[in-house]
């Protein structure tokens, strides 16, 4: 069986740290799939240098990234290209500039996803609702990366053809309603982000951290009933 980190940063961890030794660790653990997201120019180049089998990256204008350069243009650019999986992060954030103005920038990558039969990494915080309302005009299939927002947006987002990775944010007591369910649903894949920098210090590698967490999601999903590697089992598989 082969396991799927379902969202990542491989370019800036390998600012940090040597990713030859990060995912042949990983790989010991058998994740061996890797779905990174690209949100910078920078970014783009450390892509285009990996040679890592396994590594599939997406690339999208971030609703609420200042450090965000990408524009509409790189999106279209990398879809003709061929070079990217998916189109994302995209979405809508309450924190975030103007919401028509983020609405826009929004549809004007699910166009392209759509041009180009790519599926869809989401970024929602907030605007559950007004984001529900576009998607379902895309029959496009959706991966809602890192969700840890109201049940009832969960339920929205969840009428489309959607997956959901979860990470260490969901862990609070106030989400587990929201988590059960969406373990219960099976529409879950599990991502780290940047779970290295959050949970160790120093050389301390992400499968470590990866699996530290995975035992607190097992506690917290109230499945300490069943076993532990039969619940891993269920979490990476894509």
């Amino acid at each position: 069986m082969t396991l799927v980190d379902a969202h990542c940063h491989l370019a800036n961890l390998g600012v940090q740290m040597p990713l030859e030794t990060l995912l042949d660790e990983a790989g010991k653990h058998g994740i061996k799939r890797w779905l990174s997201s690209a949100l910078t120019r920078s970014e783009l180049s450390r892509y285009a240098e990996f040679a890592f089998p396994g590594m599939m990256y997406s690339a999208g204008v971030h609703p609420n990234f200042d450090e965000c350069d990408l524009a509409i243009e790189d999106i279209a650019r990398l879809c003709e290209e061929k070079r990217i999986w998916a189109v994302g992060e995209i979405g809508l954030d309450r924190n975030g500039p103007e919401i028509e103005t983020q609405k826009s920038l929004l549809i004007k990558q699910l166009e392209l996803a759509v041009e180009h039969g790519l599926p869809v990494v989401l970024h929602i915080v907030g605007h559950q609702q007004a984001a529900y309302e576009i998607l379902k005009r895309y029959p496009l299939r959706y991966l809602v990366h890192g969700y840890a927002g109201s049940l009832e947006g969960y339920r929205l987002l969840a009428r489309l053809d959607s997956f959901f990775t979860i990470s260490e944010r969901i862990l609070k007591p106030d989400k587990t309603k929201l988590l059960q369910e969406m373990v219960a649903d099976r529409r879950y894949l599990a991502e780290t982000d940047m779970t290295p920098i959050t949970f160790y210090r120093g050389r301390k590698i992400l499968c470590c951290a990866c699996w530290k967490w995975q035992k607190r999601l097992w506690y917290y999903a109230g499945f300490r009933k069943t076993s532990l590697a039969g619940f891993k089992m269920n979490l990476f598989r894509l």
